[in-house]
């Protein structure tokens, strides 16, 4: 059975500051680092052998890859993070958004601020996940990427699925996929090395 392994970042300056980090970036904390470290020996005590690895082309994802593996990266930008328009850079506080009963996406949020609907974010994130799946013969592959499109992503491959599962998606978050015969992916499960 392939497998994919999607996982997030490590910390960076704007996650420790609470600022939106959608396109713009910033650097790896040392924090950060420790958390890829964990990551990567996540992937050596579970005789987890990495056959490739695709990163978003934010150099906070590329840096987050380079410390997991020794191998050639393949930056993609359809990999990248939710575009958050003119709220890039701004306070995190500033994306309360008024949400239904059962929603777990910001939806259209970030549209009138020149950002990505989730359904845009989503589709092209998945477009690129397929594109991989679909071109490499590799049994295990790694993406590296960012908290926002793995959420739409985890959240159109799980049927049973609750807000509160976003506790598990911090820095460094490694979620594990089956990739069947067709390349259909069926989540399997998630680990974080934040959470004990």
């Amino acid at each position: 059975m392939r497998k994919l392994y999607l996982v997030r970042h490590g910390q960076t300056l704007f996650n420790l500051r609470g600022k939106t980090q959608g396109w713009c970036d910033s650097p790896l904390t040392d924090l950060g680092i420790e958390q890829a470290k964990i990551t990567r020996r996540f992937f050596e005590e579970n005789n987890i052998r990495i056959d490739e690895v695709y990163s978003s082309t934010s150099e906070r994802a590329i840096d987050t890859a380079n410390i997991i593996t020794d191998l050639p990266i393949h930056p993609r930008k359809g990999l990248k993070e939710w575009n958050f328009g003119k709220m890039e850079g701004e306070p995190e506080d500033l994306q309360k958004v008024p949400r239904l009963p059962g929603q777990m996406t910001h939806g259209n949020f970030f549209v009138p601020f020149g950002g990505e609907s989730d359904k845009q974010a989503y589709d092209r994130f998945a477009k690129e996940i397929d594109d991989i799946i679909s071109t490499t013969l590799a049994s295990n592959i790694l993406v590296v990427a960012h908290g926002g499109v793995l959420w739409l992503y985890y959240l159109s491959k799980t049927e049973e699925r609750k807000a509160e599962d976003s506790k598990y998606f911090g820095n460094c978050c490694i979620l594990e996929f089956n990739i069947g015969d067709n390349n259909d992916v069926c989540f399997y499960r998630i680990y974080n090395p934040d959470i004990r």
